[in-house]
Order: C-alpha cells, then sequence, then structure tokens
C-alpha cells in the first residue's frame, strides 16, 4: 500500500468514526421564494448511508421537502472541541428527499430505529397524523478535517473518499 492509499484509508475511518458522533442533522432547505433555510432534526440510518428523519407538517423545512425535495445536510464539529473555529471538521451532503409512505415495508423497518432515539416521545409522534419520514438519499459529500484537508465523498454508499484539490 502506497502513502496516499494509507492515507485515504486513515482518513476514510476518520470520516465514518466521525459521523457515528452525531444524533441530529442539520438541514438546508429551499423555500419556494427561492431562499434557503435552515434547520435541524434527529435521524437514523440505514446500511446504504440513506439519512431519514421524522417531521412535521407543520415544520416549514418539510413544506419546503415537499416543494423542492433538493436538501444539504451537514454534521459539524461542536465549537468547544475545534482546535481552530475556522476549519471545524464537518461532513456535508448533498441530498434528494423522498417520502415514505406508512404503509410501506421500509416504514416498518425504519420507525422502530427512531423508537431507540426518541423514547416514548416516538409513541406520540407516531400517532399524530402530521408527521411524516422522509428519505434524505446522498448525491455526493464533502468531508472537511482541516486546511487543505478535503475529500470528495461518492460512491453508491457514500464510501468513496478523494483528497479535494484546486482542480476537483
Amino acid at each position: 500500500m502506497n502513502q496516499s492509499t494509507g492515507l485515504l484509508t486513515k482518513t476514510k475511518s476518520e470520516y465514518l468514526k466521525f459521523l457515528t458522533k452525531f444524533r441530529s442533522l442539520q438541514l438546508s432547505t429551499i423555500r419556494k421564494s427561492g431562499r434557503p433555510e435552515s434547520s435541524f432534526a434527529p435521524f437514523v440510518v440505514d446500511q446504504k448511508n440513506h439519512y431519514y428523519i421524522f417531521i412535521s407538517l407543520l415544520a416549514s423545512h418539510t413544506k419546503n421537502l415537499l416543494n423542492d425535495g433538493r436538501v444539504g445536510i451537514m454534521f459539524i464539529e461542536a465549537e468547544e472541541k475545534a482546535e481552530n473555529i475556522f476549519s471545524r471538521k464537518r461532513v456535508t451532503f448533498d441530498c434528494d428527499a423522498e417520502f415514505v409512505g406508512c404503509d410501506s415495508e421500509e416504514w416498518k423497518k425504519i420507525i422502530p430505529l427512531f423508537d431507540e432515539i426518541g423514547g416514548e416521545l416516538m409513541q406520540t409522534l407516531r400517532l399524530l397524523s402530521d408527521f411524516r419520514l422522509v428519505r434524505l438519499i446522498p448525491i455526493s459529500g464533502l468531508f472537511v478535517k482541516g486546511f487543505g484537508k478535503a475529500y470528495k465523498i461518492s460512491g453508491e454508499n457514500m464510501e468513496k473518499l478523494s483528497h479535494k484539490n484546486v482542480q476537483n
């Protein structure tokens, strides 16, 4: 294994470990006006690296997703843990959003995962008619771990990393 391959293997491990630290993600959705809106939601993830959020129709980000299925998500290192405020570790994904029907097999498989993070509250939320399960499918991503240390994320399961430089 050459030095470059070894560095990418180590970076991939760091990227995967970094993602395990989060229970919520930051969302960037698009309003009807075309202006961006930032918010957050708790999530669960499946084996394909699809992210699922369980959100209310009363929330503006849900309305935004119904209108425009393009969404950005971000996981970012806490400010107090960052070595430098200008280079906080972060992962961003450009995603497509799809609403999952409550009568689907996917719903039956994913909703119990929310019980693990939401506890008793999930029993109540499940009964509310305004909550929807949304699958966020990453199309591309970026892992930034410092100055000059940005890596494009690609692949069917967002498992491939390549060093990003000025040319790409």
